[in-house]
């Protein structure tokens, strides 16, 4: 059985991956500009992988939506 230290271990490590692919991810969109059929094209696939998992759909609408945001902002 897992601690509750174990468990924020695991999550600290998750949540540095997250921070990685992030970070990956606006390095990625420096200096280009998506559209709005690219950006629901995006979203739309956030949407589809999120609903193969079971994940929350208006859940990972809001993050999937922030995330682009986040890439629009890097571009500017």
């Amino acid at each position: 059985m897992m601690t509750l230290v174990d468990i924020k271990e695991q999550l600290e490590k998750v949540d540095q991956q997250i921070i990685d692919l992030l970070e990956e991810r606006m390095h990625i969109c420096a200096g280009q500009n998506l559209d709005a059929d690219e950006e629901i094209e995006m979203l739309s696939l956030w949407l589809e992988e999120a609903a193969e998992k079971g994940l929350d759909d208006v859940k990972m609408e809001k993050i999937a939506k922030f995330v682009i945001a986040m890439c629009r902002r890097t571009s500017e």
